[in-house]
C-alpha cells in the first residue's frame, strides 16, 4: 500500500468475478424462490407459514448483500496490495464491514427456515423436535456473536475501517476462523438433521426414500460451499495479499447464502415435481397414442392402394365387330339372397360387428377422445359415455 499506487479501472482483478457473481446469483436464487411460493400458493393452497416469511425476508437480505459486494469491487475489492491507496484502503474496509452485516442475516435467514421446515414436517417426534429447537438455538447463537463481532469488534467503531485512529480491536483471524467453522458444523448438522427421520420410515420403494433424502438434506451442498469458503478465507487472513485473496474468499460468500437460500425452496419442491411429471407422462401418452395411429393410418392406406394396382382391370376397349367383352368375376364372397326378397333374412350370411385388439381414437375434430378411454382400449358410447 502506498501514496504513488496506481490504482487501475475498478472493477479489475478478482473483483470482476465478485460482481460478476453478484450480478447473476440473485437472479437464479429468486427464480427459485419464485418457484416455491407458486408450490405454496397455487399447487398445495396453504396459507404461509413463519418458514415462508423467512425465506422472503431472507431473499431482501441477498439482494442487498449482493449490491453491497458489487459496489465494493469500485472500492479496491480484488485488488493486490500493492494497487492499493490508503484512501482506498479505508474505503475497502468500510463497505466490508457493512455487507457482512446482511452476509450474516442472510446466514440466518435460511439456515433457520430449514430447520423449521422439518418441525413442521417431523416435529410429531419429541426428540426430533427438541434436537431441531437446540440446531436452531446453536445457530442463531453463534450469528447473533458473529454479528456483534463485526460491528463492535473495534473500539472507537470506526477503526475497522481507519486504522489511523487510536485505539483496539479483536483478533479479526482467530474471531473468523472460529465462526467459519460455525458456519460449517451449523450446515452439516442441518443436512443431517432429516436422514435421521427419513430413513427410520416406511417407503413403498426404495427409490422414493432415496429421492426424499436428497430434496431434505439439499442442505449439505450449502455445507461443502461454506467448507471451500472457509479455507479460503483463513488462507486469506494469514497472506499478506489480501484484498485479492478476499476476492475469491467473498465470491464464496455470495456463493454460500444464495446456494443456502436455494436448497431451502428446493426441499418443497416435491409436489411441484409431481405436478409437471404427472403432465409430461400424460402428454408423452397422447403422443405415442397419435403416432400409432398415424402410422397405422397410413399403413393401411398404403396396402389399399397396392391392392388395386394388383387386382387386373376389366375396363375393354369395344372395336367394330368384335365379341363383347367378358364379365369380370364374381367376389370371392357374396351374399345369396333369396330372389323373391330384398332383405337378408333367410341368408348364409350375418352381419357382426368388427371387433379389434386395440381401439383407436377417431381423428375427427369434434371427438376430442372423449369416445374412448385413456388407454384406448375402449369404445364408450356417444350418448352416455359407458364401456361397450
Amino acid at each position: 500500500m502506498s501514496e504513488n499506487a496506481v490504482v487501475p479501472p475498478l472493477p479489475a482483478e478478482n473483483g470482476i468475478h465478485v460482481w460478476r457473481t453478484a450480478v447473476v446469483m440473485p437472479f437464479i436464487t429468486f427464480a427459485f424462490v419464485a418457484a416455491r411460493f407458486y408450490c405454496r400458493t397455487y399447487i398445495v393452497r396453504r396459507s404461509w407459514t413463519i418458514d415462508d416469511y423467512i425465506v422472503a425476508a431472507t431473499m431482501v437480505t441477498i439482494i442487498i448483500h449482493a449490491v453491497l459486494m458489487a459496489n465494493a469491487t469500485y472500492h479496491g475489492m480484488g485488488l493486490h496490495i500493492w494497487q492499493f491507496t490508503p484512501e482506498l484502503n479505508s474505503e475497502y474496509y468500510l463497505w466490508i464491514g457493512i455487507s457482512s452485516e446482511f452476509y450474516v442475516l442472510s446466514l440466518a435467514g435460511f439456515k433457520s427456515s430449514l430447520i423449521l421446515l422439518y418441525i413442521q414436517i417431523f416435529g410429531v417426534n419429541n426428540k426430533f423436535r427438541i434436537a431441531c429447537y437446540i440446531a436452531l438455538f446453536y445457530t442463531l447463537g453463534y450469528l447473533t456473536c458473529n454479528a456483534l463481532t463485526e460491528f463492535l469488534g473495534c473500539h472507537p467503531i470506526a477503526k475497522k475501517w481507519d486504522m489511523k485512529l487510536e485505539g483496539h480491536c479483536i483478533n479479526s483471524v482467530a474471531a473468523n476462523i472460529a465462526y467459519g467453522a460455525g458456519h460449517m458444523t451449523s450446515d452439516l448438522i442441518i443436512g443431517i438433521l432429516p436422514l435421521t427421520m427419513i430413513w427410520r420410515l416406511q417407503f413403498p420403494t426404495t427409490r422414493q426414500k432415496i429421492g426424499l433424502s436428497l430434496a431434505l438434506s439439499s442442505g449439505l451442498i450449502a455445507w461443502a460451499v461454506a467448507c471451500v469458503r472457509w479455507a479460503i478465507s483463513t488462507y486469506n487472513m494469514l497472506t499478506y495479499d489480501r484484498p485479492w485473496w478476499a476476492g475469491i474468499s467473498f465470491t464464496f460468500s455470495i456463493l454460500e447464502v444464495n446456494t443456502g437460500l436455494i436448497c431451502a425452496c428446493a426441499a418443497t419442491f416435491s409436489p411441484l415435481f409431481n405436478v409437471f411429471s404427472t403432465r409430461f407422462r400424460n402428454w408423452t401418452s397422447r403422443a405415442s397414442m397419435s403416432w400409432h395411429y398415424s402410422s397405422r393410418k397410413a399403413s393401411v392406406s398404403w396396402n389399399s392402394v397396392r391392392n388395386e394396382k394388383d387386382q387386373p382391370s376389366w375396363r375393354h376397349m369395344s372395336l367394330p365387330g368384335a365379341p363383347p367383352p367378358p364379365m369380370p368375376p364374381p367376389p370371392a364372397h357374396t351374399l345369396r339372397s333369396d330372389p323373391s326378397n330384398d332383405s337378408l333374412e333367410g341368408s348364409s350370411y350375418s352381419m357382426e360387428p368388427i371387433v379389434t385388439s386395440s381401439a383407436m381414437p377417431s381423428t375427427r375434430s369434434d371427438d376430442e377422445f372423449s369416445h374412448f378411454d385413456l388407454q384406448g382400449l375402449q369404445a364408450l358410447h356417444p350418448n352416455d359415455r359407458a364401456i361397450v
